[in-house]
């Protein structure tokens, strides 16, 4: 029986910056940032053996599971396995609960929209607006309204800075991608895909990790750092939840074999095969009726 383990939504802060000064408006509750929560789970399959159900003509298999391979090992999932844990009765009623408490997705049209929103704008699009907000500003007075922060809303725009200086524009895009994989993946364990609609969902996130990045290395680094964003993580820290996740993809990338990568970065430069009989763009046209 799979046990969720259930934090409490985290705190959003939003700022304006101006020219002196900077109102802060704290909101509590639950937001659109919404952080994937542990799942304690026993997956079956032997490491180094995908699902056979997975679509092995098409590519996009490979990519799902490198996508979401470091948060579904820390979920006790196996990212070796599409969907990272079997479908039984107990890991769909497991999948189903994390994903109307985390994301208030309770069928399989609010996936669907969940997935678009990710694709189109995601975190990034805040992002974008707060990085430029802070780049208009003179240096002395953005020095100055810096001075004015404390705790996490200090993490929250130096890690902004720290983004932007890093990947400009494509900042926290591998971190909006990848969590089109951990959504389809859930949906479907949870029974809202089916194995090769989850596949096909991943084609355009596929794309666009292609065409910004040219290896597994820079996409978990972007997720790495837009998750810092995301969650007020201050990456200079001993011992928080960015060092965990850093070390957990360290340890999958230095434990895979060359017989059976989990991250094979001729996938950057391979053809994107898409499934024969089934596309994204059909099954994102359910949500537009």
């Amino acid at each position: 029986m799979i046990q969720q383990n259930h934090k409490s939504c985290i705190k959003r802060w939003t700022a304006h910056f101006m020219v002196l000064a900077i109102t802060v408006c704290l909101f509590s509750g639950c937001t659109a940032k919404k952080e994937e929560k542990k799942e304690t789970v026993t997956p079956k399959p032997t490491y180094e053996k995908v699902n056979q159900e997975e679509e092995t003509a098409s590519n996009l298999g490979l990519w799902t599971r490198a996508m979401g391979s470091v948060l579904i090992y820390i979920n006790d999932g196996n990212p070796y396995y599409f969907g990272g844990y079997q479908t039984t009765e107990d890991n769909k009623e497991a999948a189903v609960r994390i994903l109307s408490q985390s994301w208030n997705i309770n069928s399989r049209k609010d996936l669907l929209k969940q997935i678009k929103i990710l694709l189109v704008q995601g975190d990034r699009k805040e992002y974008v607006k707060e990085a430029k907000e802070m780049k208009s500003m003179s240096k002395k007075k953005l020095k100055t309204a810096m001075k004015q922060l404390s705790g996490d809303i200090l993490i929250h725009y130096e890690t902004v800075q720290y983004n932007w200086k890093k990947w400009k524009k494509k900042g926290l895009l591998a971190w909006d991608m990848c969590r089109i994989s951990h959504l389809v993946q859930w949906g479907y364990v949870a029974g809202y895909l089916t194995v090769r609609e989850a596949q096909a969902l991943i084609e355009p996130a596929a794309k666009r990790l292609q065409k910004n990045f040219k290896s597994w290395e820079e996409v978990q680094n972007n997720w790495l750092d837009g998750y810092c964003l995301y969650a007020d993580v201050d990456r200079t820290a001993d011992g928080n939840e960015y060092v965990n996740r850093k070390t957990v993809y360290e340890k999958l990338r230095d434990n895979q074999t060359k017989k059976n990568l989990l991250y094979d970065d001729k996938l950057f430069t391979d053809e994107i095969i898409p499934l024969s009989d089934i596309s994204y763009q059909t099954i994102l046209e359910e949500i537009k009726k």
